[in-house]
């Protein structure tokens, strides 16, 4: 009996300890723009201390926003900086923090990210602490560039002391090879002979650091030692073996990949044993296209879901993410709210949340983020419920998580908000226009996108617009205008193209024998796809498939008319 005893006993033992081995991973495999597969360190509110603070490699971290069309066209830039450089990891790592994430963003606003997307370096051994916020780095048009920029900077770090662990990209001017040290350990010293300005051999450098028993060194085009064993072109490369006699490679044209290429060559002649990388199979990006009915739904339908979404993103990671909101950005948050409460289809108990989620606001000059975060919060569990449960996009939705999704339901929100203004009293319209200007000026978080709608509505006069019917036509104009301008940019969702909306299809009588817009039509169309009435229920298709929206369908049209639409509808005062 004491035997069994003790035999169960052990058992609960085992499996106690067992379970309590088991650890829990605060990573995830994908968020936003990013998986895991990209070669990057993905960054949660649940993994970033523990990820950045206190680890012995330096970090780039982009801060970013997955429905910024700017970040959308850098993230394949940064994946193929990422993918080219995963040997460095020991020296510095390339990391990406989604802003649009709301959990994520109150360690956006501690960095202080107020434009997107922002690259930060952070060195090795960083310190958490209210202003150590990292250093500002610049983004390149390339991968190639960004990075010299960080062969320059790891450089930079090393001659004010930092990054002592990592392998010297400093360049020597030895005479010969016996003033040349040599670390313990080391069996083949590899030299690359090239200008100080070069990035060549820094990137081999940090190309090898994980090869055993083997050291590259950058050694200056003048040195007495380049002339001394017979090197006349620049770059080249030589290998000092156990003999300590420099032999001079030959890459034929002296890139950086054949230079490296040459190096592997004769190790493997040397029978080196090569690092094992870890490989990752592309992804095929078009495979999220698969199995997708987009013919089950209205093109041009609106879903009170996407509008529903887009203010939940916008008042959880948008308004929030000043440090302070104050002067001009709160007054354009309440412009924002002001033309919510005149125009905004509101089922549930949004307006009430609104309407107090304006009041409070007017009742101090000054908020910071946290505050306008905590109120926003209190007062959704006030007046809940204020969202539908769980609401996603529908007719926004991307055929990947990368594409459309905010950026959709943002012009979504505001074509609707033109239009149910428009059938108000007075002159509500061109107010809401104005709120939008205010809002992308100050809140929407992609940086560049925010400067090109700035810079066309001074172009196409959108504070001269004065009537409800030209507001609700200047917004439709203004997204053909940018439609035009991203089609086929990278940032486009193959299953969704940009177009001339409305497409021949949908609307026949908008476009004149001629291929000219009628102006009349269009505006009758735009009434009726969004106007208050027309506003699907999202729970009534909550099974339905994705389809393309009213920007979607591609449509030849007649493009080169179409910058003229904007004289035609300022000297146009025939009413609609």
């Amino acid at each position: 009996m004491i035997r069994w005893q003790y035999i169960v006993i052990s058992l609960c033992i085992s499996y106690n300890l067992v379970n309590s081995a088991v650890i829990v991973s605060d990573d995830v495999d994908e968020q936003g723009l990013y998986s895991k597969s990209d070669h990057v360190v993905i960054l949660t509110n649940k993994n970033f201390d523990k990820k950045i603070y206190g680890q012995k490699n330096a970090f780039i971290v982009q801060f970013y926003n997955s429905y910024c069309g700017h970040c959308r066209a850098f993230a394949p830039k940064f994946k193929a900086l990422a993918k080219e450089i995963r040997a460095w990891s020991e020296v510095i790592k390339l990391a990406v923090l989604d802003c649009s994430v709301e959990e994520n963003n109150e360690i956006c606003r501690q960095f202080e990210v107020m434009a997107y997307p922002s690259l930060r370096y952070l060195h090795e051994n960083y310190v958490k602490g209210n202003s150590n916020v990292g250093e500002k780095f610049q983004s390149a048009e390339s991968a190639a560039k960004l990075k010299d920029q960080m062969i320059f900077k790891i450089q930079n770090e090393q001659q004010a002391g930092q990054l002592k662990h990592a392998p010297s990209l400093d360049i020597d001017s030895p005479a010969n090879i016996q003033t040349m040290p040599t670390p313990s350990g080391v069996t083949y010293t590899f030299l690359i002979f090239e200008s100080p300005n070069s990035t060549i051999g820094s990137e081999i450098v940090l190309d090898t650091s994980d090869y055993t028993n083997i050291l590259i060194k950058r050694v200056s085009d003048s040195s007495k030692l380049a002339e001394s064993i017979g090197v006349k072109t620049f770059p080249a490369v030589a290998v000092v073996g156990p003999s300590r006699t420099p032999n001079i490679l030959n890459p034929g044209t002296p890139t950086k990949s054949n230079i490296l290429k040459t190096i592997n060559t004769y190790l493997r002649s040397q029978n080196f044993v090569f690092p094992k990388h870890l490989e990752f199979e592309d992804v095929d990006e078009l495979n999220a296209l698969k199995n997708k009915d987009l013919s089950s739904m209205s093109a041009d339908a609106v879903f009170y879901s996407d509008l529903e979404k887009t203010l939940k993103t916008s008042l959880h990671t948008e308004i929030t993410r000043h440090k302070v909101l104050d002067g001009e950005p709160l007054e354009a948050l309440l412009d924002f709210l002001n033309v919510l409460i005149t125009a905004f289809p509101f089922r549930a108990n949004m307006e009430e949340y609104i309407l107090e989620l304006h009041n409070k606001l007017s009742s101090k000059s000054s908020w910071n983020g946290n505050e306008v975060y905590e109120l926003v919060k209190k007062l959704e569990a006030s007046h809940a419920p204020v969202f539908s449960t769980n609401a996603d996009y529908i007719r926004c939705k991307g055929s990947q998580s990368k594409y459309r999704g905010y950026t959709c339901g943002l012009w979504t929100l505001f074509h609707v908000l033109t239009v149910n203004a428009a059938r108000k009293p007075g002159y509500e319209a061109p107010h809401v226009l104005r709120a939008m200007h205010g809002y992308v000026k100050h809140f929407f978080g992609c940086t560049e996108c925010s400067q090109h709608f700035q810079a066309m509505a001074a172009r196409n006069r959108l504070f001269d617009v004065k009537e409800n019917d030209k507001a609700v036509l200047w917004l439709w104009i203004s997204h053909n205008e940018v439609n035009l301008r991203l089609a086929g940019d990278v940032t486009e969702d193959p299953a969704h193209p940009k177009i001339q909306y409305p497409s021949v299809t949908n609307c026949p009588d908008c476009r004149l024998s001629r291929g000219a817009w009628n102006l009349p039509a269009v505006f009758e169309y735009l009434q009726k796809i969004y106007g208050a009435n027309n506003i699907h229920d999202a729970r009534s298709i909550a099974s339905a498939a994705a389809s393309p929206g009213p920007f979607s369908d591609l449509d030849i049209g007649m493009l080169s008319l179409f910058f003229m639409l904007i004289h035609r509808i300022w000297s146009e005062k025939s009413s609609f």
